[in-house]
């Protein structure tokens, strides 16, 4: 449920190795992305480096960049096709500017040269790639994974786990898309009952508010003087709530001794931090507000890490269109 708002596109063509395909399509879709195969012609079947087939789910010319998260290029011979169509090296090119993850190993950094995306990049691959990167503006290194910006690569299949977990983290922490319903997750609530956001929001518009801890200095601050907008929220017939990932025990002594009238939800699942992009390195949830209309679609979504909401750029008009 984490990672259902997520979408990826896997390139596929014919001479791919067969791991660093399969491997990360069965990994996104364990956590709950919907990633696709894309290749150069739809429900064509295309044959891995050991004759392992792999039908493309949809054609690379019906992929918009808006509508995707992220794009993963395998292995394999198949990069040295697939860097040749301008339909491919323009979708890489056009998620690379738009901050999507683009994810490459070993020889998929071809398609990166190709898209020219590489300059002043550290990228990682195929020792036989070191020239191709360092030509195109890159800078090789010999490293298993390498994360630079939203370009994430990888030497090879023996760097899966490595590369996969960089890949995951980096789609926990990006926003979702906006005017789509949005992300779920179970959360738990005062009296220690679990349900997921979208039973707590019933069809009504909310403010979701996400803290990382409510005793630290910005909390005992910041807190507090959410109580108005949660007035301002409640008065509209909407809902004003708090998320953060410490216990429904933590929260309850925030409640008492801050004397907050909203309702705080504990995320110690780390779903829905997760599933909003906030969850921090430290396992805490960052600062941010999203606001979510009364048909479930999420209409804004930003982190303020100063804790102060109402300076937010947009903040105020979207707040306005569901709550006048």
């Amino acid at each position: 449920m984490t990672m259902a708002h997520r979408r990826v596109v896997i390139l596929v063509e014919n001479q791919y190795q067969e791991l660093e395909l399969w491997y990360p399509l069965l990994r996104l879709r364990e956590e709950g992305v919907e990633a696709k195969l894309v290749g150069p012609g739809i429900e064509e079947t295309f044959l891995g480096r050991h004759g392992f087939p792999a039908k493309a789910e949809m054609v690379t010319s019906s992929v918009s960049p808006r509508d995707f998260d992220g794009i993963i290029i395998p292995g394999g011979f198949a990069p040295d096709y697939l860097r040749r169509l301008p339909v491919v090296t323009n979708l890489v090119r056009e998620m690379y500017q738009q901050g999507k993850l683009i994810g490459a190993l070993s020889r998929g950094p071809w398609v990166l040269i190709s898209a020219d995306i590489i300059r002043g990049k550290r990228i990682a691959g195929l020792v036989s790639l070191r020239d191709d990167i360092n030509n195109a503006g890159g800078e090789f290194v010999d490293a298993p994974v390498v994360v630079d910006g939203n370009i994430i690569t990888a030497r090879g299949p023996n760097e899966l786990p490595l590369f996969m977990r960089e890949v995951l983290t980096f789609l926990w922490r990006s926003r979702p898309r906006l005017n789509e319903p949005h992300p779920d997750g179970w959360l738990i609530d005062g009296t220690g009952n679990v349900l997921s956001l979208a039973q707590l929001l019933r069809g009504k518009p909310a403010l979701v508010l996400f803290f990382d801890s409510g005793f630290s200095p910005r909390g005992m601050t910041f807190l507090p003087r959410y109580n108005e907008w949660a007035e301002r929220v409640e008065e509209k017939g909407g809902l004003f709530i708090g998320i953060s990932t410490e216990s429904i025990f933590t929260h309850q002594e925030l409640q008492r001794r801050l004397h907050l009238t909203f309702p705080l939800y504990s995320d110690v699942f780390l779903e829905v931090t997760k599933a909003f992009g906030v969850l921090g390195a430290s396992g805490l949830a960052e600062w941010a507000v999203v606001l979510i209309d009364a048909h479930g679609v999420l209409r804004f979504a930003e982190r303020c890490p100063g804790g102060d909401i109402e300076n937010l750029p947009g903040f105020q008009r979207k707040f306005e269109s569901l709550f006048g």
